[in-house]
C-alpha cells in the first residue's frame, strides 16, 4: 500500500474522525481549517483533496493545490413528514469544483430512538469507512477513481455541509416542543398579564385564607393600597432593579403584598418567616433589598433596612390598574434564593419572560380555568409556590391556602383537599405518609423535587391525573413533565414542557446516546437569568454549547446525571453526589432506587458519612410485618447489589426527618446514631510481604489502606488488566522477582499473592467453594419425550451479535433453517436490532437474507429471558432448537461474579428447552473447561468430570465447566444437550475477518512485532477458522447423539508457531525471532502506544496461555462430525493464512 499525501478542508467533527482513521492507516494528512487563513497554506502539492462544505474559501484552496483527486463530502436530507429526525443520505462527489461527478451515494438507515446523536455516529461512522476504503483501493490502484462509475443523483430534497451532522447529534424527538402561542403569550410580561387578570375576573374569587374568601377585586383594592405605602418609600434607580422583601404569615396581606411589589416594577423577593434570622438577612444583604414587607413584627425591619408594616392596611374599592409601571418581558421579576454549597444560599433571577411563559405553559397543562380550586401549600420561599400562585390568579381560578396546622397534619390536609379542590401540588415526602383510605378527589395532583414511592405512584394514578414535575429554581420551577400511571418507574422525569430542551451531554458537551448516562443541560425560555451578584457562578453554571455551524444555545447546567429511554428522561443521580467506595463510583441514589423498589417501606433514604458508610434509612414498613421487613430488604439489595453497594447499616424510623421544602432531611439524617451491621472485620496483613503488598495496592486502586480485605479480589476492589500489568511491575520492582499470573488469577486476593511471593510460584488456594457446590448440585426438570420435539428448523441463537454468534446466523440460514430467532441484549446506545445490525456489518456480512431471521431484545439473566408473554410463548411453542452462545467472557473477573451471566442463565434455558415443545440444546463451551483426562494425560472428549477444568482455574473456564456439569446432570435426566468446546477462534477463511483487539494473543503479537521481536517456541498451533466452527455448530444444532455430544473443536491439522508467524513476515511485517528469555527483557520497553501494554502482565513470566501444545487433546467426536458434514478440517496453508494477514493489514493493525 502506497503512502499517501493527504489534505482535509473543513472543520466538521466527522472530518476530524476521518483525519485520525486516515493517519491510522499510515496516510500523511494536513487538516485545513479556519483557525489560519487558508489561502496562506504552503501547501501545493497532495494526492487527495478532500473538502466537507464548511469552509467558504475551500474552493480557492482546491484550486493552488495540485492533486489529481479532489473529494466532496455531503449530507443529503430529507425533512421527516412527522416530528423527529430527517433522513440522510452520505454523497461523495469525485472530480473539479466545477465538474463534480457523484461516486457514492448511501442511503443511512433511519434511527427508531429519535435521538439524533446515535443517527449522526451511524452516518459518520458510515462516512469513514466508506471514504478509508476509497482511499484505500486509491492507494493501491492510482486509477482507482478514474474507473468508478458514476451513481444515480442523490434523492433528497437538499444539501449540506457535513457540520449538519454536529448539528444533528444535538437533536432528539422529545425535544421538538415547538408551541409558539405560548411564546407569543410570554411576550407579555408577568405583571400586564396579572393585571389582565384581575379587570376580568373582579367579581370571582380569587383567594381564600383563614376561612375568608377574597375576590379578585377586593384583593386588587389590597394591593393598591400597598402599593401607595410603597411608592413613598422608595426611589428609583437606573441601575441596579430594586428588590423588595416581604416575610409574613399566610394571609391576605402576604398575597396582596406580593402583587404590590410585582405591580410597583420591583422584584419580589420572598423569606420564610420561619427561617433563622441569620439566613434571612443574609439573604436582604446579598439581593441589595431596598425595603421589606412584614407585619410589624420583624426584627429586621428598620434595622437592617426600612421596613412596612402591611398587616393592617385599610383597602378601599378601586378601579386603579395594578401596574404603576411597564416593565420591559426581560426585566428581573422575582429573587429566589436556594441552598449553596458555600454555607450560605444562593440567590436566581427570574425575568418577566421566565414566568410569563412557565405560567402560561402550566396553566395549559394542568386545564386551570376560573373554575379551578387550586391548593397553596407551599412555603413562598420554595420555587414551588410559584406553581401554586401565578398561574391560579392568571386563569380566575381560586387560591386555597392551607394553615400551618393543615401543613403538618396529613388527616387534616386530605379534608382540605375533600372541599372540591381541584389541583394541587404536594412533595413525594409528604405523599407518602396521606392516609391510604381516603381517596383523593383531585384532578390534578402535581409532585416533585424527590422521588416518588412506588406504592404511592399506583395508587394515586389510579384516583387522579398525577404529574411528576423536574427542575431546578434556576431555569424556572420546571423544565420536564410526565404524567405517572400505575406502575410507571419512579425515576422517570417525563419530557421537555413546551419550547424547552434538555442537552444531556458527557463531560466534552457532547450528546450521549440512548441509556447512556450524562449531565442535564436546560435550554429555553425558562432558563433565568443568573445568579444574584454572582458573576463567577452564573458563568459556571449558565453555559454556552456549541451545537456545530457556528451556532450556540445559552443553558444551565444542572448537575443532575440522568440518560434518555423511550418514555423520557430517567434520573441517575448527582454528578456531586458520586462517591469512590473500594475503588468503585458508586451513586447513593441507585442505592436508593433498589431499596425503593423492594416496596417494604413507605419511605426509604440512603446517604454516605464522612467515612464512606453507606447508610440506609428505613420508615413506615408495607405490605409485610414489621419485623419481617428489614430481612427481606436485605436480601432483596444481596440479591440486586454488588458487595461495594450494600448499605453498612439499616436504621429504622417511625418517620423521616423533613426540611422545609418537603423533602427528607437528609443532613439531619447523619446526624443520627445508627447500628452497624454484624459484618466480618476486614482481614489484616499478617505478614511483611503482605503489609508490603497491601501499600502497592493501595495506591494503585486509590484506597485507603484501611480499606482493602487482604482476603478480597483485586478486580472486585476496582482493578483491571492495566493495573494488573502496573501491580506485576511493581512487584518485580519491590521484590525482584514475577509471579505466575494465572495462579494469582485464579485467587485474585493480596493473601495468594503473598502466598506465590513466598513459595516460588507454588500456592495452596483452593477453587471457588462456591463453583465446586453449583457444579454438584441437584438439578431437577420435567423432560419432555421425543414426540414433543419441536421444528428443528426453527432455531433459537442467544449472543446472535457476537463474533461466533454472528456467524452460526450465517451458517444456519445456509444450512436451511426457515427460521432464526436472535436473542441480543440491548446496550446503554444501541437497540438489539441496531446491534445486530452492526455486528452484520463489522463481519462484513451485510448479504445475508434476513427474511428468515428475527431480532428480539433480550437479557437471558431474567426470567423468560427478558422476551414479551406473547415472544416467549411463540418460542417455545414452535421452535426445536436453541444455540446457546450468549456469555460475559472475562477472564480476571472471579467465580462469582460471573456465575450470574453464565450459569444462572443455564437453569432459564433449560426451562425453555423442556417447556411447551423439546429443543435440542446446544451449548457453546470452551476447550479451557476440559476437565476430562486419561491416565496418559490425554484431554478427553467427554462430559465434565467432577474434578475442576485441568487448565487455568479462573472465573471464567470455572463458570463454563460448572454450566457443563448442569447440563450434564440434565442430560441424565433425559435432555438432549450438545457441549461444543471451541479452542482458538481464528478469522473468517474466506474474508479474513477477525477480533484482533479482543483477542490476548493477537495483541501479544502485535506488540511483538512493534517491539521488532517475536519469540519463538516450538508447539503445534491452534487456529479455528470462526465460519468453519459456526457451520459445525449449525449442522449439529439440530441433531442429537447420546454418545456423541460432546465436541472438542479444535483444528487438528498441523501449524507450528513459527510457520503461523512467517505469514506476517510475508505479509510485510519487519522482525526478528529470538528466544522467550531475550524477548522478555525487552518487555521494559512497552509503553502505552504498543499493543502489548494492556496484556503485559500475563507475558512477563513466560508464557501462561490457557491452552498451549493441542496435540494432546482428543477430538474423535469432533472428526466424525465434520465427515457427517461432508467436510474436513481446514488446512492451515499460506493461502489460509493470507486471508487473515490481508485483513489485518487492510484494518491497519499490522
Amino acid at each position: 500500500m502506497k503512502r499517501l499525501e493527504i489534505v482535509l478542508i473543513g472543520r466538521s467533527r466527522a472530518l476530524a474522525e476521518l483525519s485520525e482513521e486516515l493517519d491510522a492507516h499510515g496516510h500523511l494528512i494536513h487538516q485545513l481549517n479556519d483557525t489560519h487563513p487558508l489561502e496562506q497554506t504552503p501547501l501545493r502539492q497532495a494526492s487527495i483533496v478532500i473538502e466537507d462544505g464548511t469552509l467558504d474559501a475551500a474552493d480557492a484552496v482546491i484550486k493552488a493545490i495540485r492533486s489529481d483527486v479532489h473529494l466532496g463530502l455531503r449530507v443529503g436530507v430529507t425533512a421527516d413528514l412527522q416530528p423527529g429526525l430527517p433522513c440522510l443520505e452520505l454523497l461523495c462527489w469525485a472530480g473539479s469544483a466545477t465538474a463534480q461527478r457523484l461516486i457514492v451515494r448511501e442511503p443511512v438507515a433511519p434511527q427508531s430512538s429519535g435521538n439524533g446523536r446515535m443517527l449522526a455516529d451511524t452516518a459518520t461512522a458510515m462516512l469513514i469507512e466508506t471514504v478509508a476504503l476509497l482511499v484505500s483501493r486509491f492507494s493501491r490502484d492510482p486509477e482507482h477513481f478514474t474507473r468508478l462509475a458514476r451513481v444515480e443523483p442523490p434523492h433528497s430534497e437538499w444539501q449540506e455541509s457535513l457540520q449538519r451532522l454536529d448539528r444533528l447529534a444535538f437533536e432528539h424527538r422529545f425535544n421538538q416542543t415547538a408551541q409558539p402561542h405560548l411564546l407569543s403569550v410570554a411576550q407579555q410580561p408577568l405583571v400586564t398579564r396579572l393585571d389582565n387578570s384581575f379587570s376580568r375576573f373582579g367579581g370571582r374569587i380569587a383567594l381564600t385564607v383563614d376561612g375568608e374568601r377574597i375576590s379578585y377585586d377586593r384583593l386588587r383594592a389590597h394591593s393598591v393600597a400597598i402599593q401607595k405605602r410603597i411608592q413613598t418609600l422608595i426611589t428609583s434607580s437606573a441601575g441596579e432593579p430594586l428588590v423588595i422583601g416581604i416575610c409574613l404569615p399566610k394571609s391576605t396581606a402576604l398575597f396582596a403584598g406580593i402583587l404590590a411589589i410585582l405591580g410597583s416594577g420591583a422584584v419580589y423577593l420572598p423569606l420564610d418567616p420561619s427561617q433563622p434570622l441569620q439566613r434571612q438577612q443574609y439573604i436582604l444583604d446579598n439581593s441589595g433589598a431596598c425595603l421589606l414587607l412584614h407585619d410589624g413584627q420583624h426584627p429586621l425591619a428598620g434595622q437592617c433596612l426600612p421596613g412596612l408594616d402591611i398587616s393592617d392596611i385599610d383597602a378601599t374599592p378601586t378601579p386603579q390598574s395594578l401596574m404603576q409601571r411597564h416593565p420591559e418581558s426581560d426585566a428581573p421579576c422575582m429573587a429566589l434564593y436556594t441552598s449553596g454549597t458555600t454555607g450560605h444560599p444562593k440567590g436566581v433571577m427570574l425575568s418577566q419572560r421566565n414566568l410569563s411563559h412557565f405560567t402560561a405553559w402550566y396553566a395549559d397543562y394542568v386545564g386551570l380555568s376560573e373554575h379551578s380550586r387550586v391548593l397553596q401549600f407551599s412555603t413562598l420561599s420554595f420555587d414551588s409556590s410559584v406553581i401554586d400562585i401565578f398561574p391560579t390568579l392568571l386563569s380566575g381560578a381560586e387560591l386555597v391556602v392551607a394553615s400551618e396546622d393543615q401543613r403538618r397534619d396529613p388527616l387534616q390536609l386530605v379534608e382540605l383537599l375533600d372541599q372540591h379542590l381541584s389541583h394541587a401540588f404536594l412533595p413525594p415526602a409528604l405523599l407518602s405518609i396521606l392516609p391510604t383510605d381516603r381517596p383523593l378527589k383531585l384532578e390534578h395532583l402535581c409532585t416533585g423535587g424527590d422521588v416518588c414511592e412506588p406504592f404511592v405512584i399506583d395508587r394515586l394514578a389510579a384516583q387522579c391525573q398525577f404529574h411528576n414535575l423536574y427542575g431546578p429554581t434556576e431555569a424556572t420551577v420546571l423544565i420536564t413533565a410526565g404524567q405517572f400511571q400505575p406502575g410507571s418507574s419512579n425515576r422517570n422525569l417525563g419530557r421537555p414542557i413546551a419550547n424547552s430542551q434538555v442537552l444531556i451531554l458527557d463531560e466534552q458537551l457532547q450528546p450521549v446516546a440512548d441509556h447512556s448516562s450524562g449531565e442535564l443541560y436546560i435550554v429555553g425560555p425558562g432558563v433565568c437569568l443568573g445568579y444574584i451578584h454572582n458573576p463567577a457562578l452564573t458563568d459556571e453554571r449558565y453555559v454556552q454549547i456549541d451545537v456545530g455551524g457556528e451556532q450556540s444555545l445559552r443553558a444551565y447546567r444542572t448537575g443532575d446525571i440522568g440518560k434518555w429511554t423511550t418514555e423520557g428522561i430517567e434520573l441517575s443521580g448527582r454528578r456531586d453526589n458520586q462517591v469512590k467506595i473500594r475503588g468503585f463510583r458508586v451513586e447513593p441514589e441507585e442505592i436508593e432506587h433498589c431499596l425503593r423498589d423492594s416496596q417494604l417501606y413507605r419511605q426509604v433514604a440512603v446517604v454516605v458519612d464522612e467515612q464512606r458508610r453507606i447508610l440506609a434509612f428505613l420508615a413506615q414498613p408495607h405490605g409485610v410485618e414489621p419485623d419481617a421487613a428489614r430481612p427481606l430488604l436485605k436480601a432483596h439489595v444481596e440479591r440486586l447489589l454488588p458487595d461495594y453497594m450494600r448499605p453498612a447499616a439499616y436504621t429504622e424510623l417511625a418517620k423521616m426527618p423533613f426540611a422545609n421544602n418537603g423533602k427528607i432531611d437528609r443532613k439531619a439524617l447523619l446526624q443520627l446514631p445508627v447500628n452497624m451491621l454484624e459484618r466480618a472485620p476486614l482481614r489484616q496483613p499478617e505478614n511483611e510481604n503482605e503489609r508490603l503488598l497491601l501499600t502497592l495496592w493501595a495506591d494503585l486502586l486509590e484506597l485507603p489502606p484501611g480499606d482493602i480485605s487482604t482476603d478480597e479480589s483485586f478486580f472486585n476492589l476496582g482493578g483491571h488488566s492495566i493495573l494488573l500489568s502496573q501491580m506485576l511491575l511493581g512487584i518485580r520492582e519491590h521484590f525482584g522477582r514475577s509471579i505466575p499470573i494465572n495462579r494469582f488469577i485464579e485467587a485474585p486476593t493480596l493473601v495468594n499473592l503473598a502466598s506465590l511471593l513466598d513459595s516460588d510460584g507454588s500456592s495452596a488456594w483452593t477453587v471457588s467453594p462456591q463453583a465446586i457446590k453449583d457444579a454438584n448440585s441437584p438439578v431437577e426438570i420435567a423432560v419432555l419425550p421425543v414426540d414433543r420435539l419441536g421444528d428443528v428448523h426453527k432455531v433459537i441463537v442467544t449472543g446472535a451479535n457476537g463474533f461466533l454468534g454472528v456467524h452460526i446466523v450465517e451458517a444456519l440460514l445456509a444450512w436451511g433453517a426457515t427460521e432464526v430467532a436472535c436473542l441480543v441484549r440491548e446496550s446503554g446506545a444501541m437497540t438489539a436490532q441496531d446491534r445486530f445490525v452492526q455486528s452484520l456489518r463489522e463481519n462484513r456480512l451485510e448479504h445475508l437474507d434476513l427474511s428468515r431471521v428475527r431480532v428480539y431484545a433480550a437479557d437471558i439473566t431474567r426470567p423468560q429471558m427478558g422476551l414479551s408473554d406473547e415472544v416467549y410463548e411463540r418460542l417455545d411453542g414452535e421452535f426445536g432448537a436453541l444455540v446457546h452462545n450468549a456469555a460475559n467472557v472475562n477472564h480476571v473477573q472471579d467465580y462469582e461474579t460471573l456465575a450470574r451471566d453464565n450459569v444462572a442463565p443455564i437453569f432459564e434455558c433449560l426451562r425453555l428447552c423442556e417447556g411447551r415443545s423439546k429443543k435440542v440444546f446446544n451449548f457453546v463451551s470452551t476447550l479451557s473447561a476440559s476437565s476430562a483426562v486419561d491416565s496418559a494425560g490425554n484431554v478427553l472428549e467427554a462430559p465434565a468430570a467432577e474434578t475442576p477444568p485441568i487448565y487455568i482455574k479462573n472465573g471464567y473456564n470455572l463458570s463454563k465447566w460448572v454450566a457443563e456439569r448442569i447440563l450434564q446432570h440434565a442430560r441424565e435426566q433425559g435432555a438432549w444437550v450438545n457441549i461444543y468446546r471451541p479452542g482458538n477462534i481464528a478469522f473468517n477463511s474466506v474474508t479474513g475477518v477477525c477480533q484482533p483487539h479482543k483477542n490476548r494473543l493477537m495483541l501479544m503479537l502485535k506488540g511483538s512485532m512493534q517491539l521488532g521481536q517475536v519469540p519463538e517456541f516450538s508447539m503445534t498451533f491452534d487456529l479455528m477458522p470462526v465460519d468453519f466452527l459456526a457451520r459445525f455448530i449449525g449442522f449439529h444444532s439440530s441433531r442429537y447423539q447420546p454418545t456423541r455430544a460432546v465436541f472438542n473443536l479444535h483444528n487438528p491439522e498441523p501449524l507450528s508457531w513459527n510457520s503461523y508467524v512467517s505469514a506476517f513476515r510475508e505479509a510485510g511485517s519487519e522482525f526478528e525471532m529470538v528466544s522467550v528469555a531475550h524477548w522478555q527483557t525487552q518487555l521494559n520497553r512497552v509503553d502505552s502506544h504498543n499493543a502489548l501494554f494492556g496484556v503485559l502482565g500475563f507475558y512477563l513470566d513466560g508464557f501462561e496461555e490457557d491452552i498451549g501444545d493441542i496435540s494432546m487433546i482428543a477430538y474423535q467426536n469432533a472428526e466424525a462430525g465434520v465427515q457427517r458434514m461432508g467436510e474436513r478440517y481446514p488446512q492451515k496453508t499460506p493461502a489460509l493464512l493470507r486471508k487473515g494477514c490481508d485483513y489485518l493489514k487492510e484494518i491497519d493493525f499490522i
